[in-house]
């Protein structure tokens, strides 16, 4: 198995919260999981050590990220700085044909939000408003740090305590947005961060209690 495949399956792991925050992936073990040599297992773990999901862990293998309640926190704060400045460049851009895209998306995302997959719909919708501002890398930065919160929101099991409230905001960031209300539009969409935040927090919270 190339170790692009053994990546994915750890990755999707790791975002649907199979894997937990801090759990050691020992190349041993993960070896004779996949039925490969060490060496392949050492390169996904590169590979998923360079998007920042794991940490290695000199001569162990690597572990999942484990972050700090402060750490989750500014994880927050950059996507909020990120994905409102991408949205206020996408407005210039957004024609009746890329509002009826989005909404297209939205309502697609809408019906997976009680599906495993939720998570795909959730970033299809704000992609679909990002990728008009142009700004490939900045994009590819926000869809890391997303991953990152991926992690812990599904180990936490947060999102299903929200659903109402998240689908609710995606479609006031559309409506405004189909109004020519930009900086409407920004404020829903940094409360919506920030409330995923602060949520997130508060289960992290009572976890560890």
């Amino acid at each position: 198995m190339a170790p692009e495949r053994i990546a994915a399956q750890l990755r999707a792991g790791l975002t649907t919260g199979v894997l937990r925050p801090g759990t050691e992936l020992s190349q041993v073990l993960l070896a004779e999981r996949f039925g490969v040599s060490r060496i392949p297992i050492r390169d996904a773990l590169r590979v998923l050590a360079g998007e920042g999901l794991v940490e290695m862990i000199a001569n162990r293998g690597a572990k999942a990220i484990s972050l700090s309640p402060r750490e989750i926190r500014e994880v927050y704060d950059l996507r909020i700085l990120l994905e409102c400045d991408c949205l206020r460049r996408a407005a210039p851009s957004l024609t009746q044909l890329a509002l009826q895209e989005i909404d297209r998306v939205r309502i697609k995302s809408d019906m997976d939000a009680n599906e495993p997959d939720w998570a795909d719909g959730d970033w299809a919708f704000h992609r679909s408003i990002y990728r008009l501002a142009g700004r490939n890398r900045q994009l590819l930065m926000i869809e890391a740090l997303r991953r990152t919160c991926l992690i812990f929101v599904n180990a936490y099991s947060t999102l299903p305590k929200r659903k109402a409230k998240w689908l609710s905001e995606h479609r006031a960031i559309q409506t405004h947005l189909s109004r020519n209300e930009t900086e409407q539009a920004i404020e829903v969409l940094r409360g919506h961060l920030d409330a995923a935040a602060v949520h997130l927090l508060k289960c992290m919270g009572k976890t560890q209690e």
